[in-house]
């Protein structure tokens, strides 16, 4: 069932999500949101994410060399530790030299960001990374 509301946003650009659409969408105290601006179609969309089992999302930035194969490795690599990605974008920075794969995804239980870092540039031979805040 779809629901629409006209909600509005404060002073401060916070809107308050109504409990009905909390409600049918599972969504609770400290639940974690993404929300996707589509500024072509001027769109906002809104998701929950963090399921059961797995701590909060996290965001990375993967640098990584642009030649073929780079995204696929660490792609391969994400994948192998159980990590399922809500959201990827990789963007070229220099041609043949550097890309950048932004990466939001929830952390598995057992796993730590460490490890997974450690994992990516050893495995997945990327350059470096960056946990955003």
């Amino acid at each position: 069932m779809k629901e629409a509301r006209i909600l509005n946003i404060d002073t401060r650009g916070r809107i308050v999500i109504p409990n009905i659409f909390r409600k049918s969408l599972g969504i609770e105290d400290a639940t974690q949101i993404m929300m996707i601006a589509d500024s072509e179609k001027k769109e906002i969309r809104i998701y929950p994410v963090g399921w059961s089992g797995e701590k909060d999302t996290v965001k990375f930035k993967i640098y990584m060399n642009d030649v073929a194969g780079s995204l696929a490795l660490i792609a391969k690599t994400i994948g192998e530790l159980k990590i399922s990605l809500i959201y990827g974008e990789a963007i070229v920075i220099e041609k043949g030299k550097l890309a950048i794969w932004n990466v939001i995804a929830p952390i598995p239980e057992g796993l730590n960001i460490e490890k997974i870092i450690e994992t990516l540039i050893q495995r997945g031979k990327a350059q470096k990374i960056e946990i955003i805040e």
